[in-house]
């Protein structure tokens, strides 16, 4: 029996299109987005998500899928990820968590213990609505007085006078 080019060409067509078929479904797909510092992979056929904050994946964290979305909080920072299943591992991609540095000080006198506004002093609170550790720092007339460490969500009783800055720490 004698094949001709086109019965070849024919052949190599419909492998190539059954092994790209293929490929589609059983490459693993992951759909993320990011909020804040809290990411939500969506899964469409991936086992686990590989995290790492090097780009060569050395010290990597594995996160697996218990549902179709998973979220997870990570620290600020440049992340790199890849989705995996059981037969292929995917390509690498990048996401970045960025750092916000926020303060809020509060002046609501029901929300200041009185056993500090007794001692005379004109209070406050300040609170780090940022999700980063920051230093705040207290100047009056331009000279540094005083300064606190808070970590993300921490509240500090303290006197309403002079400036207060913060900063990454």
């Amino acid at each position: 029996m004698k094949m001709n080019h086109k019965t070849i060409i024919i052949g190599q067509v419909v492998f190539l299109a059954l092994v790209i078929i293929l490929l589609y479904n059983f490459y693993p797909k992951v759909e993320f987005s990011v909020n804040g510092n809290i990411v939500k992979f969506n899964s469409v056929n991936s086992n686990v998500i590989i995290i790492s904050k090097n780009p060569d994946f050395s010290n990597p964290r594995y996160i697996n899928f218990e549902k179709e979305d998973t979220f997870v909080q990570l620290d600020p920072g440049k992340y790199f990820w890849k989705p995996a299943n059981n037969l292929i591992k995917g390509f690498k991609k990048e996401l970045e968590i960025k750092s916000n540095v926020g303060i809020a000080i509060f002046r609501n006198e029901s929300e200041i213990d009185s056993e500090y506004q007794s001692e005379g002093n004109e209070s406050a609170k300040i609170k780090n609505i940022g999700n980063v550790k920051i230093n705040v720092t207290k100047r009056e007339d331009g000279v540094m007085v005083g300064h606190i460490i808070l970590e993300p969500e921490e509240t500090k009783k303290i006197e309403d006078k002079g400036v207060y800055e913060g900063r990454e720490k």
